[in-house]
C-alpha cells in the first residue's frame, strides 16, 4: 500500500488520472508515480499561468515586495479584508500592522484582486504609510483564480490531466523519441502539447510565460496568416 500527498488545492486527483490511463482501480502501486506526475503538472501550469487556480486554505500568508511607493501587486486575492503586515525594520519581522483605512485593493470591482495601493490621504485619525520600493509586504488571506463555482476550472483540470499522463509516460520514451519497431515507426515527441496550450492560454495572467507565448503567437499569425485547427 502506497501513502500520496496532493498539493493544495489539487487540480485533478491520481484517481482522474489513472482512469484516463486506462490503469485498474486496484492496482495502487502506481499512485505514487501518477501523484508525481499529477504534481509536476500542475507546478508546471503555475508557472506558465503566472497564477494558481482554486481556493487557498483560509489565513494563507505570502510576501511580496512593493513595487512603488504606494502600491503592492497581490496575484488573485480574494479576500476583501486581508491582514497586510510591513517589514519596516527590514529584519522580517514584519512589526508594521497597515489598517483597512490606510489602504484599498484593486480593480474596485474585485475579487479578485491585483493590486493593493495606499491612500494618499488616509480618514482622518489614521496615518499614512509609504512603501520603500522592494519593501516585504506580507498579506494574508485566501487566494487563487477560480470559475463562477468557486473551483478550479474545468479547462485547467483537463490540461493536468493531459501533462500528466504525458509526463507518467514519458519513461516510454526514452531520449525523446516514441517508436513502434512492428511498423518500423520512430516519432520525437514535441516539446509542448497543443492542446494543453489552448485549455490554458484563456487564463494565463498578463506578463506570464503564456501570455508571452500567445503574444508571440499571435504575431506570427499576423505575419504568416491564420493556422487552420480541425474541431
Amino acid at each position: 500500500m502506497s501513502a500520496t500527498v496532493s498539493l493544495t488545492p489539487p487540480y485533478c486527483l491520481v484517481e482522474e488520472l489513472a482512469q484516463v490511463l486506462d490503469l485498474p482501480a486496484e492496482d495502487t502501486a502506481t499512485h505514487v508515480d501518477l501523484q508525481r506526475a499529477v504534481d509536476a503538472g500542475r507546478t508546471w501550469i503555475d508557472w506558465f499561468c503566472g497564477r494558481t487556480f482554486g481556493l487557498s486554505p483560509v489565513d494563507t500568508a505570502r510576501v511580496t515586495a512593493a513595487a512603488t511607493l504606494d502600491a503592492v501587486p497581490v496575484v488573485d486575492l480574494r479576500s476583501t479584508s486581508p491582514g497586510v503586515e510591513v517589514d519596516s525594520a527590514g529584519d522580517r519581522t514584519f512589526a508594521t500592522t497597515l489598517t483597512a483605512g490606510q489602504y484599498a485593493l484593486e480593480p474596485y470591482g474585485g475579487p479578485p484582486f491585483d493590486t493593493l495601493r495606499l491612500w494618499a490621504t488616509p480618514p482622518e485619525g489614521t496615518d499614512p504609510y509609504v512603501f520603500v520600493p522592494g519593501e516585504l509586504v506580507r498579506v494574508t488571506g485566501v487566494w487563487g483564480y477560480v470559475d463562477e463555482r468557486g473551483r478550479c476550472p474545468a479547462n485547467v483540470a483537463q490540461a493536468n490531466l493531459l501533462l500528466g499522463a504525458r509526463f507518467y509516460k514519458r519513461r516510454e520514451a526514452p531520449f525523446s523519441v516514441l517508436s513502434q519497431p512492428e511498423l518500423d515507426a520512430f516519432q520525437v515527441v514535441p516539446r509542448t502539447d497543443a492542446d494543453v496550450l489552448s485549455l490554458l492560454f484563456p487564463v494565463c495572467r498578463p506578463g506570464s510565460p503564456g501570455a508571452a507565448l500567445l503574444a508571440t503567437q499571435a504575431g506570427q499569425a499576423g505575419v504568416y496568416g491564420a493556422e487552420w485547427v480541425m474541431v
